[in-house]
């Protein structure tokens, strides 16, 4: 614990000089969100964190149109007051890169290539979106592994990644098909052989939104995300729904039925609420539901 705290202080020392440096473009960041979370398959702390996190990031002109840039972000437990995640990866994100008319490169810790263009069409939710993504590929950020996207063609956009920690190429692309609409794909060539197939489908209307995800994976199964919200000046109404069918043997079939409402005190300031009520075993879990209060603040 005491070598995280020295983490913790090297941040908050720093912070200063990385906002006030002219030459560099420096930012000290954060989300801390903590939540009340009633289960009806949990009887242990109902008072818990909602995945909270303190970071740096940077980044600087080279010249010629070439930029580096960097991130380093910590998980972060508000309701336990400690520094670090109980997975022993603290590091939620931790890269370098290089970006310019030919695209990007980065290399470390990050969102994938799949979760970019597929996953993150259902994961719209603090806590409790995406149950099928999250069923099939939990682990979407990878490390040891570079990544490369490509600059806009013509509104496509294409992302290869190796991973040398888990043994993975991917492959992902999307297309901004009109002002409303993109439209994605994404393929991964697992090591173990069970290899995903996604396709994601993103709607934007002036005050609404409605996303799909439907995914693949060998031997282990396939189902669809969907979800879509209503905006209302500071207030924000969820929906969605999730189908699984199981295919490891296991008889983790499940259907998902998820509402949400946030409303945004201040730009920095939210507060919301999540239930989920599920049929099927979701997360090693049967037929239950759960319903979660929060607050985050960014800064």
């Amino acid at each position: 614990m005491k070598f995280k705290s020295t983490y913790l202080a090297f941040f908050v020392l720093l912070a200063p000089s990385f906002t006030q440096a002219s030459e560099f473009d420096y930012n000290f960041y954060g989300s801390l969100r903590v939540m009340v979370e009633e289960a009806k398959h949990d009887n242990g702390d109902n008072f818990k964190d909602a995945v909270s996190r303190i970071g740096v990031s940077g980044s600087h002109d080279l010249g010629k149109g070439l930029q580096a840039f960097a991130k380093y972000e910590l998980s972060v437990d508000v309701a336990e007051g400690e520094l670090g995640s109980d997975t022993g990866k603290d590091a939620r994100q931790a890269y370098v890169g290089l970006s310019g008319d030919y695209g990007s490169l980065m290399l470390g810790r990050y969102w994938s290539s799949f979760y970019n263009a597929i996953g993150y069409a259902s994961d719209t939710l603090w806590i409790h979106s995406a149950p099928v993504y999250y069923t099939l590929d939990w682990d979407y950020r990878i490390g040891k592994s570079v990544m490369y996207t490509t600059p806009d063609m013509n509104s496509v956009q294409v992302s290869a990644l190796y991973s040398d920690e888990r043994e993975q190429g991917q492959l992902a692309a999307t297309w901004q098909a009109t002002d409303s609409l993109k439209l994605a794909a994404g393929y991964i060539d697992d090591a173990d052989n069970n290899d995903s197939v996604g396709l994601a489908a993103y709607y934007t209307g002036s005050s609404y939104y409605l996303n799909a995800m439907l995914m693949d994976k060998d031997n282990q199964g396939r189902g669809i995300d969907l979800i879509g919200g209503i905006s209302a000046d500071k207030h924000l109404f969820t929906a969605g729904v999730s189908t699984f069918e199981d295919r490891s043997g296991s008889d983790n079939d499940f259907d998902v039925l998820i509402l949400a409402y946030q409303y945004n005190l201040h730009p920095k300031v939210k507060l919301w609420v999540e239930a989920k009520a599920w049929d099927g075993v979701l997360y090693g879990i049967e037929d239950s539901n759960l319903i979660a209060l929060g607050m985050n603040y960014d800064f």
